[in-house]
């Protein structure tokens, strides 16, 4: 409802998972990932690390027409070398360039 009337409401999903944590297994099916991610008018934000959370949270509250789900993870997750807040919004960077990798990470 929020999508539709252009709400600015910031949703926080705590134990964000894709694999087995600490205590078992994931309590939030990842399939909730593509049908937010697919909703018109609805940011789904999952970042990475705590920088990344914070660009997140900025997002959130510039959008003031669109609603926010900042899915967090239930993972202890490592800092992240060349994270970047200014970088969450484009969706997407290369975080390590490999000559020859044959793989680029974003």
């Amino acid at each position: 409802m929020g999508a539709l009337q252009e709400l600015q409401t910031i949703y926080i999903a705590t134990h964000d998972s894709i694999g087995t944590g600490e205590d078992g297994p994931t309590h939030q099916p990842i399939e909730l990932a593509a049908l937010f991610r697919s909703m018109p008018n609805m940011y789904y934000l999952r970042p990475a690390d705590s920088v990344k959370t914070l660009g997140a949270v900025l997002i959130a509250l510039e959008s003031k027409t669109t609603p926010c789900i900042i899915s967090l993870s239930r993972q202890a997750l490592p800092q992240l070398a060349g994270s970047a807040q200014d970088k969450v919004a484009p969706g997407a960077y290369i975080l390590q360039e490999v000559n020859d990798a044959g793989v680029t990470l974003l």
